[in-house]
């Protein structure tokens, strides 16, 4: 789409007074500044683009409830986005986000945010939005519990969380070798540079209405020092079996 056809667009949604405005897939690198004149604007789909910024005029759409920003390349949250007070659902999955701003917590009456397939390390701004339940991250709809910092996840959440869903996310971003530290792994079998280790009653994932317990194989680098940790099937008992 081109400069003209988008000016073309903006302007005849303002002359109908259109409530919703499709600008999805469309490679735009940009928008108007004009687009601050559509005052009857509810909802306003820019997915799919190559967008970076966006105009400050968007905080003139106080009638705005759903913005969906999906798929561009913003690598901040900005201001004029967080002036949308009246902001119901943002949708911002595939962007390049790595933190969020202050000013997020104007947004307060946001009760959807999807924040998937962002480089996020810090989720504890959230904390202040009200109305917000729970966030899209990690694939998942993460509850308010672990708003907060990824590097602040408590391995004793593992053990207390009921969804397998949110449970395997803590143990990927967690990592099984601070959980073997952390929750005393119990020891199976060795080989060489090779320990088998067992977490039990981590993992629920339910066969046949058994709990299976986590089996993990830890190598010592020799040269190194380096551990590195990988989890095999939970029949392994030998840890030179569970190698192959």
């Amino acid at each position: 789409m081109t400069e003209e056809e988008l000016a073309k667009i903006i302007e005849k949604a303002g002359i109908y007074g259109d409530e919703k405005l499709w600008l999805a897939n469309n490679q735009l690198t940009s928008l108007p500044e004009s687009i601050g004149s559509l005052s009857n604007l509810n909802i306003l789909y820019v997915w799919g683009n190559q967008l970076t910024s966006i105009p400050k005029s968007i905080s003139n759409l106080t009638n705005l409830s759903i913005l969906d920003l999906s798929g561009n390349q913003f690598s901040y949250l900005p201001d004029s986005i967080c002036n949308l007070a009246n902001l119901d659902s943002l949708n911002l999955i595939e962007n390049q986000l790595t933190n969020l701003p202050v000013s997020i917590v104007n947004l307060s009456n946001l009760t959807e945010l999807q924040l998937d397939k962002n480089p996020l390390s810090d989720l504890s701004i959230l904390q202040d939005l009200p109305k917000l339940v729970d966030v899209l991250f990690l694939g998942t709809w993460i509850p308010r519990k672990y708003w907060t910092k990824l590097s602040e996840w408590e391995c004793e959440w593992i053990l207390e969380e009921e969804n397998v869903t949110i449970k395997h996310v803590l143990i990927q971003q967690i990592g099984y070798e601070r959980i073997c530290k952390e929750l005393n792994a119990m020891e199976l079998d060795s080989w060489r540079e090779y320990t088998l280790l067992e977490i039990d009653d981590i993992d629920r994932v339910y066969v046949r209405e058994i709990a299976e317990p986590i089996i993990l194989l830890k190598m010592t680098c020799p040269s190194t020092g380096h551990i590195h940790i990988l989890r095999v099937p939970p029949e392994m008992t030998s840890a030179e079996a569970a190698i192959t």
